[in-house]
Formats: C-alpha cells, sequence, structure tokens
C-alpha cells in the first residue's frame, strides 16, 4: 500500500513489510482467491517502543525470520476487504490473513474505537487497494495462546486454575470464542478462609456454588479496561450485577476488587487480574451472608462460641438469625455464661437447608441443640420461628439460608401441664383442669403436640366466677366442662405475634371423643387487640416444649 509509505510515524512497520516482501504479488498463496482489497492495522513507531514483552519477543523473532518468509505478527494485522468505521459494531470478530485467526472489535460510547483492546489513533485512511487504520501500538500475537493456556502457564493463577478446573469449566473456555476473564491472583485466594475454600472446591455438595464462583468471574464478550472504565455497572455470566469504578489515579475496580493488570488478549478473548476474589451470594458461606443481612451480632456471638468454622465451611444449615436490635434486649448477665451462649447460638441453627417458599405452616425442624426443635408458622405475609417474626428472608449461602428474626430465641424448657403447676396465677384454672380427668392432665404432661392452651388466669377467673349459676353449673356438669374445656385446647400452634392486622382465623377445638361437635372459634386481630369469640387474648404468652399458653380473661363455653 503506497498510501502508508506517505504516512509519517509508521515508518517501522513499513520496513518490517518491505523486509518480508509483503505486498499484492505475495498474497497469493494465502488464499485461494486473493482478496480485491486489504484493511491494514498499522502501528505507530512509539508502539512499538511501549510493546509488552510478549509483544516484543514477538517482533524479535518476525526479523529473525528468513527474507521471503512471511511472519504471522504481521498477517495478524491485515484484513480480507475493507473495513471503514461504519462497518464496525462491538464485539465484531474480523478475520486476518493469518490462518484462522481473528481480531475483536471494541466500540465505546465516545466513539473510540479498539482492536484487540488496542485503541485506534485514526480511522478511515483510504488507499487505492484498501484502507488503513493507525494503531496506539502493536496487536498483541493473541493468537499464540488461548485463555486457558494462559491460565494454566501463569504461576501467580495457579489456583484460579484449579478452581476452574474442579467447576468443569476449562473444556468450556477453549471452545467459547468471546469471552472476558476477572482473574484472581494467588494472593486473592490467600485471603479467604483456607476451609471455606476446601469446603468449596472439594465437596462435591457445593458444586453449584463453586460453578457460581466461577462463573462470576466471567463476562461474555470481550470488555477492555478502556470500555470498562465508560461503564457504571457490569453483567458476569453468573446474573450478578458489579458496580465498576474507576479511581482519579485511573486505578480500575469492579466490586473493590483492583484490576492490577488488565488487557491480556489471546486468541478467544480477555483476561484481567484482579487483587479480590468476587463471591457471588450463591458461593458465600453462613457467616458472609449473615452479616450482609445485618445480623452482625449473632455472627460476634458465634465467634465467640466457636461455631465460626461450622458456619464458613459445613452444613447445610437454616440459620434464623437475630438482628442486631433484638440482642439489646438480652440480659447482660446472660452473655457471661459461654455454656448457655453456645446452647443459645445452636437453638438458632436448623437442620438443613430450608427456604422460605418450602417451609409449612406448622412445620418443626430439629436444631443443632440436641432434642430441640423449631415450631414454624406460615401465613400470607407473616412467618415466625417459635416467638421470633421473621423480618428478611431466604438470604441464600452455598451452605445453607439465613432468615432474621426479630427476638432472640430461647429454648423453651417445661411442658404445659409443668407451667400450670407451679404458676401460682392459674390454680383455679388448673384445678378445672385436673377435675376434667386424669387423661387430659397426662397429655399435656407429655412431649407431644404442638398444642396450644387458652388458660384463664385467677383473676379473670373469680371475675367470670361472680356468675355464681353459670360457674357452679360447669363445674358440677362433667360433660358440660369437658366440652368447655376442650375448646380452649387447639392441636395447633398459634402465634399472636405471627398474626397481621385486620386478619380473621377460623380455629377448630381439638375433639376427645368422635362423638364429641366441634364448635368453630374466630380469631380476629383488630387494631392491636386478639379477640376470640367473646374473650380477649391478652399478648402475653408462655412457650413450652409442647406448645404455647394464651391468656384470656373469660372462660370459653361451648
Amino acid at each position: 500500500m503506497t498510501a502508508m509509505r506517505k504516512m509519517p510515524n509508521v515508518e517501522k512497520f513499513s520496513q518490517l513489510m518491505s523486509l518480508h516482501s509483503m505486498d499484492r504479488r505475495h498474497l497469493d498463496r494465502f488464499f485461494e482467491t486473493p482478496p480485491d482489497a486489504l484493511t491494514l492495522l498499522v502501528p505507530l513507531d512509539e508502539g512499538f517502543r511501549e510493546a509488552d514483552n510478549f509483544t516484543a519477543s514477538e517482533l524479535r523473532r518476525v526479523v529473525e525470520i528468513l527474507r521471503g518468509h512471511t511472519s504471522p505478527l504481521l498477517l495478524y494485522h491485515m484484513l480480507p476487504r475493507r473495513w471503514y468505521l461504519h462497518h464496525l459494531y462491538h464485539n465484531q470478530q474480523l478475520r486476518t490473513l493469518y490462518r484462522d485467526t481473528s481480531v475483536t472489535v471494541t466500540k465505546l460510547s465516545n466513539k473510540m474505537v479498539l482492536f484487540n483492546c488496542v485503541p485506534v489513533q485514526r480511522v478511515d485512511i483510504h488507499a487505492r487497494d484498501g484502507v488503513l487504520h493507525v494503531l496506539q501500538r502493536p496487536l498483541p500475537p493473541s493468537y499464540v495462546l488461548s485463555l486457558v493456556d494462559l491460565i494454566s502457564m501463569d504461576p501467580d493463577l495457579t489456583m484460579f486454575f484449579t478452581v476452574l478446573g474442579y467447576a468443569d469449566l476449562l473444556g468450556w473456555l477453549r471452545s467459547v470464542d468471546s469471552i472476558t476473564v476477572m482473574a484472581p491472583t494467588n494472593a486473592a485466594f490467600k485471603r479467604l478462609p483456607l476451609r471455606f475454600l476446601d469446603s468449596i472446591t472439594y465437596d462435591v455438595k457445593y458444586f453449584p456454588a463453586l460453578q457460581a464462583l466461577s462463573r462470576n468471574h466471567l463476562m461474555e464478550g470481550v470488555e477492555c479496561s478502556l470500555g470498562l472504565r465508560a461503564k457504571v455497572r457490569v453483567k458476569t455470566l453468573e446474573g450478578i450485577t458489579l458496580p465498576v469504578a474507576c479511581s482519579s489515579s485511573f486505578n480500575l475496580s469492579l466490586n473493590s476488587a483492583l484490576v492490577t493488570k488488565p488487557d491480556v488478549v489471546t486468541s478467544n478473548g480477555v483476561l484481567h487480574y484482579i487483587d479480590k476474589v468476587m463471591i457471588p451470594p450463591r458461593a458465600m458461606s453462613l457467616v458472609q451472608v449473615t452479616r450482609r443481612a445485618g445480623a452482625t451480632k449473632f455472627i460476634e456471638l458465634v465467634k465467640e462460641v466457636g461455631l465460626f468454622d461450622d458456619l464458613v465451611s459445613f452444613g447445610p444449615y437454616t440459620v434464623f438469625a437475630p438482628s442486631n436490635e433484638a440482642f439489646k434486649k438480652l440480659n447482660a448477665s446472660f452473655l457471661s455464661n459461654k455454656d448457655a451462649l453456645r446452647n443459645l447460638v445452636m437453638y438458632h441453627l436448623a437442620v438443613g437447608s430450608h427456604a422460605s417458599f418450602t417451609l409449612l405452616d406448622n412445620q418443626v425442624l430439629p436444631t443443632l441443640l440436641q432434642d430441640t426443635f423449631l415450631r414454624l408458622k406460615v401465613h400470607a405475609r407473616v412467618m415466625s420461628a417459635e416467638d421470633g417474626v421473621v423480618t428478611s428472608s431466604d438470604h441464600v449461602a452455598f451452605n445453607g439460608y439465613v432468615h432474621v428474626v426479630d427476638r432472640v430465641l430461647h429454648p423453651p424448657v417445661s411442658s404445659i401441664a409443668r407451667v400450670l403447676s407451679r404458676d401460682p396465677n392459674l390454680r383455679r384454672f388448673t384445678s378445672l383442669v385436673t377435675q376434667s380427668g386424669i387423661a387430659l392432665w397426662r397429655e399435656l404432661s407429655l412431649e407431644k403436640g404442638p398444642f396450644t392452651l387458652f388458660a384463664v388466669p385467677d383473676d379473670d377467673m373469680d371475675r367470670w366466677a361472680s356468675d355464681l349459676f353459670t360457674y357452679y353449673r360447669i363445674i358440677n356438669d362433667e360433660k358440660l366442662l369437658n366440652r368447655s374445656l376442650s375448646a380452649h385446647i387447639l392441636d395447633d400452634f398459634v402465634m399472636p405475634r405471627a398474626l397481621e392486622e385486620g386478619s380473621h382465623s377460623v380455629l377448630r377445638p381439638r375433639l376427645k371423643r368422635p362423638s364429641h361437635h366441634r364448635y368453630p372459634l374466630r380469631l380476629t386481630v383488630s387494631e392491636g387487640r386478639l379477640s376470640l369469640r367473646h374473650a380477649s387474648i391478652s399478648k402475653n404468652f408462655v412457650l413450652c416444649t409442647n406448645g404455647i399458653i394464651l391468656f384470656i380473661d373469660t372462660l370459653l363455653l361451648p
């Protein structure tokens, strides 16, 4: 191309072409049908001095090639046919004259054009037999290595290569045409807890999390550092949107991971070295997810009682983590008892991985604390575990789920019958229960259930008993008494804190005998007041090992 010989600052590339006799007469051997015109990507002379070591070594090899043999690097700067600026689009692949290799076009929002991440200084220089584009520097010989080749050969990326291998993504990376890889260095991986990395890498049940971690470092297409600087956020193959930032000193970072070495172009994509592993939610441990959910004080407690590694590496568990606000109500003296604290933490860890949409009303989950369970209430918009209302749910981790509750949960220690026998303010109601027969008392003493018992405190019982006719009629009629008490016991677990304002619930009292008729109880919540038929329900309650005791102000009549 005679137009190139007249241009200043491109003498070196012109000399290389002359040295290797690169004129139109020698192109026939590269094509069955030689191209009618060429597009030439011409580096500036200054760009040769700024070329990286990899490109410089390839250029030295170019000069050593005997005359009459054509350098791959020179052919890599030539494209068959004319390619003007208006022909080009973002992530376009243009075939070069060197075998089946191609260069990738990047078009930025400011109209700047890059070839393999190398900026174009001048575009559309017309010549009689083609068109020229002037590059800032020579194109890196990306045809030499693929992404997998580069990652496997770099001693600073051995851990990333291992992770990709265990995630079964190396074969896919070899076959893909255009991809961007954000590669954490070995130093970045060493910042992670060793047990977390071992668990997610070598435990087969966490394979989906390992793949999520790997895909979170891959982006579709070729994204050069100049293109990333012009963006506010990018999306990974994992579907996670990462914020992009550029400091005043032009340091590029993605999601707080600093790009330490940008724009390493390969035959099937571009690689950027970063100093931090970008962990997506599906690959985070329960510790990380709980912190992100705002329950930081619970994690401090987990660390204090020695269960930190369990939540980092083992599982799966479902964590019902009390909010930071919930811990303000905890007795300070309780925090000084380490054994009690450990039991408390274990009670908040349910066995298995349970998302909110998989949980059922009245479901019982075993916890890590021996012989203890969490009883769930699931309503249309509210879910509770024991007396804790779930305020934030479904924070997913690779080894389980986190649900934030508004109370610190304490395992109940007494059965319903034991609470009745020990509470001095329930003596009169307890006497009615015992008067109805030993079978009912035995049932309330067993660790079965869960039951809900509507108990009448003595003060309210005294006021109700002022109607002597009704009172003596019930206590002297065994059948009437049993029917009345059957309305006070439900084969259900009613948690008042989980009931929504304005809600109406129809409760079915338990049947002692099949011949008994069940009168439905309508529970309503209006202006914060709970009502059950003609009785009002107190906001106070007692959790028991086999159910819950709610307090009402009058005896329920059949």
